[in-house]
């Protein structure tokens, strides 16, 4: 095959020479192009090539004398396909909207879920190549697309971030410099871009090589996602790389991305000599949008152009959807690899290596015995801290339906994060039952009394809505309680930082004692089963925005509500930045005498101490000493 590829593109130059330069010169398929010595020179696995054939309209294999073989995760139950059984098997299984290939039928939208390390980047870099080699064998796409001849045609990788979006870049850039097809056509190639002449460019403006001023139209670069700085360029080929990673909201969100870049490609279209589209069968646009990524949940950009594939009809006519876990792609990777990331955690793993799409809304805690294990039976919570201790107040406002909630922590001489108080105050209910709405004032009294009980080191609250409450705690003089406005991402972090403390088992908490639950007996009342707050720990549900941002809020359901869970994630939040940093004297035995712990300032100090500040004058000794300052 690759001997015949070589003298397709031999006997291609050599027309291309007969009609001079600029003539369009016929193109070898991408597998030739892929696989040939004159090409890339690379081998595919067998399910890359039945996504690169399907994709292009080739022609798929199906005799059964060249079958490969498919297994499951755990390299088991092998399975003999031919590359067209093997989609069939896709489209059977719902995991194709393509069934059979029509030869010549190319799709111009592709949506590719599929796991790690299953060779994405590859399957996009060869595309790109490949692409990059046809617009130079046209001679002068300008004039093939009826565009201007000043115009630049573009082919751009959007990822999460310029470092991800470099991977793949480096990857096709690869590509240009190993394949001597590129060399004598390239022209500038630095770390984030890199511009080939075309024949037409050659001819009429002379070949970089001689000139470096010399024109260069094609131009294959990477972005971040930042929909701002995509508009405007002709863009014929547009990858957007782990799509399902960006973020939702704003101007790098899929969607945002996606309309600014898709319009783009619209204009790649065969015009006349007219500069008029050419209508009738497979004169559509030659602009392609690949979509490619590991998924995240059944929601997002990257999920709906998916299911609109999946779903059929004519917005779904120029689609390959594809999904398949890695074990089937990549035939290379170990079974170990992959029994190892199902034991850590199994719903991840058959979204990223299994390549599935999942319910994005989820438990937040996988395990609940994780949770249960911090609870210390013996540990009951307090009314009083110790003094000069230092206490982690977590706060969550609210003023009407949902309650205002207060958790209190500290850390202890084994470095852990200790809960001492959980409550909440809601209007209606209690001391304010004849109230429909808290006040700020009252909430702000609440937590001054427990500022006298607690020696407060700082405090955390969601600035949202709640200036008002700072302003009326700092008349109080409780300035180190901060209200912060929380973006998506810290929100995350404060969560996660809870969920590692609990598998670390760095957190210690407490539930309903046996004692109370005898008073519900006495009443003649069923006891919960757990404290309040330990119950919205685990009905908690974690909703997946993207790889690095997961919102954590309580069932939209009545009767539901987080407001506890939310305070506690604050206050273990604020004492796990202390680890480590606290120097405080404290008693780690509460029975142990005071006086053992810091010297008493007895009465006979205090009158001295007196009788110098009433000699006044300014000698050193008749100065009252400062007093020392325990921390």
């Amino acid at each position: 095959m690759a001997k015949a590829g070589a003298n397709l593109a031999r006997m291609a130059v050599n027309a291309g020479r007969q009609r001079g330069d600029a003539g369009r010169r016929d193109v070898v398929d991408i597998i030739t192009f892929v696989e040939s010595d004159w090409g890339l020179g690379m081998r595919l696995y067998p399910v890359q090539r039945v996504i690169l054939k399907a994709y292009y309209g080739i022609p798929l294999d199906d005799d059964p004398a060249n079958a490969f073989a498919v297994t499951d995760w755990r390299r088991g139950s092998p399975r003999d396909f031919t590359e067209a059984g093997y989609l069939r098997y896709l489209y059977a299984d719902g995991r194709s909207n393509v069934r059979e290939v029509v030869p010549g039928e190319e799709r111009r939208q592709l949506v590719l879920s599929i796991g790690r390390r299953s060779g994405k980047t590859l399957i996009a870099s060869c595309i790109s190549a490949y692409e990059t080699y046809k617009l130079i064998n046209l001679g002068n796409p300008q004039q093939y697309y009826g565009l201007s001849p000043s115009s630049n045609i573009q082919l751009i990788s959007i990822a999460t971030g310029k470092d991800q979006a470099g991977l793949l870049y480096a990857e096709v850039s690869g590509h240009f410099s190993k394949c001597n097809f590129f060399r004598r056509y390239t022209a500038n190639h630095t770390m984030s871009y890199a511009r080939f002449q075309t024949p037409r460019d050659i001819e009429e403006f002379g070949a970089y090589e001689e000139n470096p001023k010399a024109r260069a139209s094609v131009k294959v670069t990477f972005h971040a996602c930042n929909a701002k700085g995509l508009r405007g360029a002709g863009n014929i080929v547009v990858i957007l790389d782990e799509v399902a990673h960006f973020v939702e909201q704003g101007g790098s969100s899929a969607e945002e991305v996606y309309q600014a870049v898709h319009a783009s490609t619209g204009t790649f279209t065969p015009k006349n000599e007219f500069g008029e589209p050419i209508d009738g069968p497979g004169t559509e646009s030659e602009g392609r949008m690949i979509l490619i990524s590991s998924p995240l949940g059944k929601q997002g950009l990257f999920f709906k152009k998916f299911e609109q594939g999946m779903k059929g009809g004519e917005s779904s006519e120029h689609m390959l959807c594809i999904q398949a876990p890695t074990w089937e792609v990549n035939p290379t990777i170990a079974a170990s690899v992959f029994k190892n990331a199902y034991a850590e955690d199994p719903r991840i793993f058959f979204t990223e290596w299994g390549g599935e799409f999942t319910d994005r809304t989820l438990g937040w805690l996988e395990n609940q015995q994780d949770l249960l294990a911090c609870v210390d039976k013996d540990l009951r919570p307090r009314t009083r801290g110790q003094p000069r201790k230092p206490y982690f107040l977590g706060f969550d406002l609210g003023l009407v339906n949902d309650a205002s909630a207060a958790a209190i922590t500290h850390i202890d001489e084994r470095n852990r994060i200790v809960l001492d108080f959980i409550g909440q105050m809601k209007a209606g209910e209690g001391d304010h039952a004849d109230k429909d709405r808290l006040e700020f004032d009252d909430v702000a009294a609440w937590l001054y009394s427990l500022s006298r009980r607690f020696h407060f080191h700082s405090g955390l609250l969601d600035q949202w809505g709640a200036i008002p409450l700072e302003q009326a705690l700092a008349k109080k003089g409780l300035t180190q309680i901060e209200g912060k406005l929380f973006s998506p991402q810290e929100k995350s972090q404060i969560w996660q930082n809870l969920k590692s403390m609990i598998w670390d088992k760095r957190v210690v908490l407490f539930d309903i004692s046996p004692e109370e639950k005898m008073k519900y007996l006495a009443r003649e009342e069923d006891p919960p089963e757990h404290h309040e707050y330990i119950r919205q720990l685990l009905e908690l549900q974690a909703t997946y925005k993207s790889r690095y941002v997961v919102e954590v809020q309580a069932p939209q359901t009545e009767g539901k509500h987080d407001d506890l869970a939310d305070a506690l994630s604050r206050s273990v939040w604020l004492a796990s930045q202390q680890l480590g940093k606290l120097k405080h004297i404290a008693r780690t035995n509460p029975n142990m005498p005071l006086a053992l712990v810091r010297p008493q300032v007895t009465a006979a100090v205090r009158r001295s101490n007196l009788r110098q500040a009433l000699l006044g004058g300014s000698d050193p000794k008749r100065q009252v000493p400062k007093r020392r300052r325990w921390q």
